[in-house]
């Protein structure tokens, strides 16, 4: 027998393409388990059903997290949308995630301080924090400002009616020296916000991806 008849065997060939497939799902595994830092304890885990084929899949291959699993049974036919605002160092100071769904946009500002929150709806708030024997206190930017101020931008590009506002802070923190105008609720409580949520006004498939491009989110043709 040639040799090369064996090295070209259908059997090599389809072993040769088996390695390549494994390989390459290891490799999509190891980074998903490298990657898991950034989603447990955050609003992603309690946004998306879960982390592997919800989240992760979704972000790393078709690159569009814009739909959620766990959402869809509770809201229908939905969209998310991420914003940031930064500081002038180029450093992010407020995460928004926007949810447009049948009865509006609703719009939450999530934050984890990792510490006691000190704040109002105006003016700068603060984290308390004791490290070692000491009592420290840091300055922030106020994300109520700024979810304000990107609701009033997103009314201005979409022309709806009203953006409904929620702050999120990540379970475990002290959050009881917060006093804001909008409602406050920690990550496990933002899925039961959201489907309390209602603008007031209807949207259908159409409008809700309408808004969401004009809110920076692109849809596949």
């Amino acid at each position: 027998m040639n040799p090369t008849d064996t090295a070209n065997s259908p059997n090599t060939i389809n072993n040769f393409i088996l390695i390549i497939i494994l390989a390459a799902l290891m490799v999509f595994v190891i980074r998903a388990l490298m990657n898991y830092r950034n989603y447990k304890g955050t609003i992603f885990q309690e946004l998306y059903s879960n982390y592997l084929i919800d989240y992760y899949y979704k972000l790393n291959v078709f690159h569009d997290v814009s739909k959620s699993g766990r959402l869809k049974p509770e809201i229908g036919y939905h969209r998310l949308v991420y914003s940031n605002f930064s500081n002038r160092e180029g450093q992010v100071v407020t995460q928004i995630v926007s949810v447009i769904h049948s009865k509006g946009i609703i719009s939450i500002a999530y934050y984890n301080p990792a510490g006691k929150l000190r704040g109002g709806d105006t003016k700068d708030w603060y984290i308390e924090r004791t490290v070692g024997e000491d009592n420290k206190r840091y300055r922030i930017e106020n994300p109520v400002v700024h979810l304000q101020e990107y609701a009033k931008r997103v009314k201005e590009l979409t022309k709806v009616e009203s953006v409904e506002k929620v702050m999120a802070i990540a379970d475990g923190n002290d959050c009881s020296a917060v006093h804001i105008s909008i409602p406050l609720v920690k990550y496990s409580e933002i899925i039961d916000q959201i489907k309390q949520s209602n603008c007031g006004y209807g949207l259908d498939q159409m409008d809700i991806d309408s808004i969401y491009e004009k809110l920076g989110g692109k849809i596949s043709k």
